[in-house]
């Protein structure tokens, strides 16, 4: 708390020094769009896009999220003006896979610019990619080792790009490890509150997997316009494991499931007269699988669950300028989607019945919108419009119910830029959550929660969202941003008792309105000013103060789950050295802390920190790349506490603590990166 106590006040005194500061932009500035050459990022010998991305000032990277549909789930960086055409191939992995030599600038436009799709951002950067026709083959090798017990996680890769004209072809193969960084030894302790006595055992845990996908692409001129056909292949399995050994009794849990993805998206863009016209086709399938297990004296459980999903999208977007400061944006999309999932549960080999084990879940979900982008003057612009989506989710199976929806999604953001370094962003926007289908399936967690039940009423939670952005740039590399977010969240989305013939089990549900308060502060600092010379101090500090009503004790409580975290604070040190042809990096982080309520439980998890990372990369020739990390120098603390109560937590006595406190490992990562052509 001390460090993000003087973090703060480092970040508060950056703030005021910033805005009284003269503007010495590196880049250049012309209204809402800062544009920013490569031979800004030439310092720090960026291998990637996704390198050069990271050294822009105050910008904080978002991949976007998995929800169904296309609209909801953009991040914020775009492709020469696009987003990618995938939704299973995250935009990071996208930024990856194109060489920084490939980039001819980035543009990072703040609150909206005329011709712009924001894709519901406020700030998005735009990375432009060089017309040169060019073939390049790059070979990559990567290893993860595990200093404690030195298991490895292996990645490799080869990525195929050709550049001819206006054509463009694309290949990547990966073979890539999944690996869960609080894996080693520890101790398993449970507490009997009643009768205060204390067991502890000793603890080892393992989780790993290793996949492998395929991407691959073509973009082609097409009816005067641009076509992309882009297909990703995924497979990704893991394993994981917990022993508990010692008095009193051995116990063994394991748990193996897997993820087969196939997406094909077809897009195209071009000119129908004055207009723009962009259309998208997507199809995801996908299968999943999951075997949990518990080994114990008189007490051995399996569970398995098998389900097969899909999702179709169509989607048109239809962009007429009406000036050069009024923009108007209207389309549509159609989306269908399907969950097919199956479960079983046994306790010593007895069947138990779980609420909506089986379910068949389909939903038709349709949205239009429109929006204007108007640049009333130099200093002042307006984005806004509106999305109204309507869906229809069936469920069929153990349950049968169908259920339909209608949303109204307003949004506006208003922009002031008082001079050529400040910029003053007010947004007001109805977000709409989405249901995940696979809460409406039993699922599991048997080293911990348990069996969790599927629940067929669920709605999606809806946040009403105000947020202020002030925005400050400085010499030349250095900015600063403050955003103060307000939103009001109804139908919060959490857990709440379902029963059967079988009993009560937790199942996500609605638990009512709640609120949400966030305070975050970026900043980039130049440390030329302060004897290190090419030196940045790069700091991103997050605080969230939410509030509920627990629906079980009806007292008020923050808001439940891992994107409701109290603090988030991390900052890295770097230092480009040219002479070495080389930069270093410290990386520290806060960790984090969450809490999650259910009918007779609570659980609280948290990594205690200091997570701190060394970086080096070295970069002797503009096609060779070596990247050497060591991760969690500080060996974080990984605990899982669950408190269980004798009944519902507002009539029941506190009964037991059970505590899983992990020693984590420190993890070498090296890569080499060869460019051919």
């Amino acid at each position: 708390m001390e460090c993000c106590v003087r973090f703060a006040f480092l970040g508060t005194a950056a703030l005021a020094l910033a805005l009284t500061a003269g503007l010495a932009h590196a880049q250049t500035a012309q209204a809402s769009i800062l544009t920013y050459e490569a031979s800004y990022f030439a310092d720090a010998r960026p291998s990637t896009a996704y390198d050069m991305i990271g050294r822009l000032p105050a910008f904080t990277f978002d991949d976007g999220n998995t929800a169904r549909g296309f609209a909801g789930t953009a991040g914020n960086v775009l492709i020469d003006g696009l987003r990618p055409t995938s939704k299973t191939d995250d935009l990071q992995s996208v930024l990856t896979r194109i060489p920084a030599s490939d980039v001819a600038r980035i543009e990072v436009i703040r609150g909206g610019a005329p011709g712009i799709d924001m894709q519901g951002q406020t700030v998005v950067a735009n990375v432009i990619l060089k017309k040169t026709d060019s073939t390049k083959l790059i070979a990559q090798l990567q290893d993860d080792i595990f200093l404690g017990d030195f298991h490895t996680v292996p990645y490799a890769s080869v990525e195929f790009t050709r550049q001819a004209g206006d054509s463009t072809y694309e290949a990547t193969l990966e073979r890539y490890g999944n690996y869960d960084d609080s894996v080693g030894n520890g101790t398993h302790s449970v507490t009997d509150v009643l009768n205060d006595t204390t067991t502890t055992q000793r603890a080892h845990t393992t989780g790993m997997g290793t996949g492998g996908a395929l991407n691959a692409a073509a973009t082609v001129p097409l009816f005067g316009g641009q076509f992309k056909a882009k297909l990703t292949l995924e497979q990704d399995p893991w394993h994981d494991t917990v022993a508990y050994s010692g008095s009193p009794g051995d116990q063994f849990f394991t748990d193996r499931d897997g993820d087969e993805v196939g997406e094909l998206g077809l897009h195209w863009i071009g000119k129908i007269g004055a207009s723009e016209l962009e259309t998208l086709i997507l199809q995801r399938l996908e299968r999943s699988t999951d075997l949990s297990t518990q080994a114990a004296v008189g007490n051995d459980q399996v569970f398995w669950s098998e389900t097969s999903s899909g999702e179709t999208i169509a989607r048109a977007t239809l962009r007429y300028p009406f000036s050069a400061a009024l923009n108007f944006e209207t389309g549509a999309e159609i989306a269908y989607n399907y969950l097919d999932g199956s479960s079983t549960y046994s306790l010593n080999g007895v069947p138990v019945p779980l609420p909506s084990a089986d379910a068949l879940v389909d939903e038709k979900r349709g949205e239009v919108f429109a929006q204007a982008t108007w640049k009333i003057d130099p200093q002042w612009l307006l984005e806004a419009g509106a999305r109204f989506e309507t869906s229809s989710i069936g469920e069929t199976g153990d349950i049968n119910l169908s259920r339909s929806f209608f949303y109204p999604k307003p949004r506006a953001v208003l922009t002031w830029m008082p001079d050529a370094s400040t910029q003053i962003r007010l947004r007001y926007e109805r977000v709409l959550g989405q249901l995940d289908f696979t809460n409406f399936v039993a699922s599991s967690a048997l080293s911990s929660t348990g069996v969790t039940a599927g629940n067929a009423e669920l709605k999606p939670d809806q946040h009403m969202q105000y947020e202020l952005s002030i925005e400050r740039h400085f010499w030349g590399k250095g900015a600063v941003v403050a955003t103060l977010l307000h939103e009001k969240v109804a139908d919060v989305v959490d857990y709440v008792p379902v029963t059967n013939a079988s009993g009560t089990f937790d199942a996500p549900g609605n638990i009512g309105s709640g609120q949400n308060n966030q305070f975050t502060l970026g900043l980039t600092l130049p440390l030329d000013k302060f004897w290190l010379p090419n030196g940045l101090l790069q700091a991103t500090n997050i605080f969230r103060f939410s509030s509920v009503r627990d629906p079980v004790t009806g007292l008020g409580r923050h808001i439940a789950g891992q994107t409701e975290r109290p603090q988030d604070v991390e900052i890295t040190l770097s230092q480009d050295i040219d002479s070495l042809k080389s930069t270093w990096s410290i990386f520290y982080f806060n960790c984090w802390d969450e809490y999650y309520y259910r009918l007779e439980q609570t659980r609280h998890r948290k990594v205690t920190p200091p997570y701190v990372t060394l970086t080096w990369d070295y970069k002797p020739t503009p096609d060779w790349t070596y990247h050497f990390e060591f991760y969690n120098l500080g060996r974080f603390t990984y605990e899982d506490q669950l408190y269980d109560y004798a009944g519902p937590r507002d009539t029941g006595a506190l009964t037991e603590i059970e505590t899983l406190r992990m020693k984590s490992q420190v993890r070498f990562e090296f890569k080499i990166r060869k460019t051919f052509g």
